[in-house]
């Protein structure tokens, strides 16, 4: 079955000069969008059912070009520490393919991510650093009333049983170079995360 719409939703998502394509064959199922149009740029899809004897295998790709990467974060879920700017987003999963829940929970993959110049939302750097510097422990709600803006930001995370690990996670602004390293888990929704904030160092005094 080939499909093609002006306009389509894919739950609060709306698309638009959608071109897509759906097959079933021998226990197979594959439903992909070719092309669409959404959050100012391009969306390519795939969601592939492979029916096995050891159970259905399920395969979740996803490209997101030159989006609005808050506007893309926000559909996502993401709620701190959402880039804004133009960015292109890379997603493969592949799981069991007993719920959507099981999908996740026990997924491998990759997730990547690039995006250009613009902000990071919800970080207050200069009270960030204020409350790192008299020590002791703090809520990032403490210090998320703020903007910071970036020159760009880079994520790459490998995804295993679920668990995603930052391989790299930087923001670069033109004071300072933030970057995070560790996993989070999908099911218990954890974090174990280690971070810097590198500044650079101040010009020398010329003679």
């Amino acid at each position: 079955l080939r499909v093609s719409a002006a306009h389509a939703t894919a739950g609060p998502v709306q698309l638009a000069d959608v071109a897509a394509t759906a097959q079933v064959k021998n226990g197979l199922a594959v439903f992909d969008i070719s092309d669409a149009s959404a959050f100012g740029g391009n969306i390519q899809s795939s969601l592939r059912f492979d029916r096995k004897l050891e159970g259905t295998q399920v395969e979740i790709r996803l490209l997101a070009s030159d989006v609005d990467g808050g506007a893309f974060a926000t559909a996502a879920g993401m709620t701190r520490l959402v880039p804004v700017g133009t960015a292109t987003v890379s997603v493969i999963l592949k799981g069991p393919g007993k719920s959507w829940n099981s999908i996740f929970e026990n997924a491998d993959g990759s997730v990547s991510a690039t995006v250009g110049p613009g902000a990071l939302t919800g970080l207050n750097l200069p009270a960030f650093l204020k409350r790192t510097d008299q020590g002791g422990f703090f809520a990032l709600d403490d210090v998320a009333d703020g903007t910071l803006p970036i020159d760009g930001a880079e994520i790459k995370a490998s995804i295993s049983k679920g668990v995603a690990r930052l391989d790299k996670a930087e923001a670069n602004s033109a004071k300072s170079k933030i970057w995070l390293s560790g996993i989070a888990s999908y099911a218990g929704r954890g974090l174990a995360l280690s971070g810097g904030i590198v500044q650079p160092d101040p010009p020398a005094a010329q003679a």
